[in-house]
């Protein structure tokens, strides 16, 4: 997924769940919404020198995915034979290889500046993505679509800061939730429906209230 498609997915999402079209560009995004979700970020892979994405530390010697598989395709990451005296020798040998594989991907397709992504599709600067599709800022996200700025979610759909939910969808600020819809700043709460400012709740439905969604995006 590259920046425009990422933009037009974050309008869609950015709709669905607050009614108005999205005000923002992918930077202001991340930093209204995003500035606490784990990322990756770009560093420079130790075997090509082209820029990739990793979510390892800086400090480690990360190599991208493909630099990897092009390695091992020219000798298998077999190196010359050398007498190994020491546990230093060893220790010497191992950090000649030992390489943090950066732009992890895994029958995945439509990724950009991501690292961890599984069986998923549509992903843009995200980490540890499961069976998922459009998920753009978001981190350990399982069999869920359209997501933005969320993370440890599973089977959430067209959401905003969702976290450590499942079968939550079009809501915005919701945390430790089940089954919550069309809501906004929602915790420990299940099975609400257009709900706002409510915590340990069960099976209630109220109406939003347009001024908040005002203060949101002006705050």
């Amino acid at each position: 997924m590259n920046q425009q498609k990422a933009k037009q997915e974050a309008d869609y999402i950015f709709k669905d769940v607050f009614g108005i079209e999205n005000p923002f560009s992918l930077n202001e995004l991340i930093k209204k919404f995003a500035i606490d979700i784990p990322t990756v970020h770009k560093v420079n892979c130790a075997l090509s020198g082209v820029d990739t994405w990793s979510f390892y530390s800086k400090e480690e010697k990360i190599a991208s995915q493909k630099a990897i598989t092009d390695r091992f395709r020219k000798d298998e990451w077999l190196v010359k034979k050398k007498d190994m005296k020491s546990i230093d020798d060893i220790l010497r040998a191992w950090e000649e290889i030992d390489y943090q594989t950066g732009e992890k991907y895994v029958s995945s397709k439509e990724v950009s500046e991501s690292d961890g992504i599984y069986n998923s599709s549509g992903v843009y600067r995200s980490v540890s993505i499961f069976d998922s599709r459009n998920i753009i800022y978001s981190y350990k996200i399982f069999d869920s679509n359209y997501m933005i700025a969320s993370r440890d979610d599973s089977s959430c759909t067209l959401g905003v800061r969702v976290k450590e939910s499942i079968y939550c969808s079009s809501s915005f600020e919701v945390s430790w939730s089940n089954k919550v819809s069309k809501s906004m700043y929602i915790h420990d709460c299940f099975d609400l429906y257009e709900c706002l400012f409510c915590s340990h709740l069960r099976s209630k439905k109220f109406r939003l209230k347009r001024v908040v969604i005002d203060w949101i995006l002006k705050n």
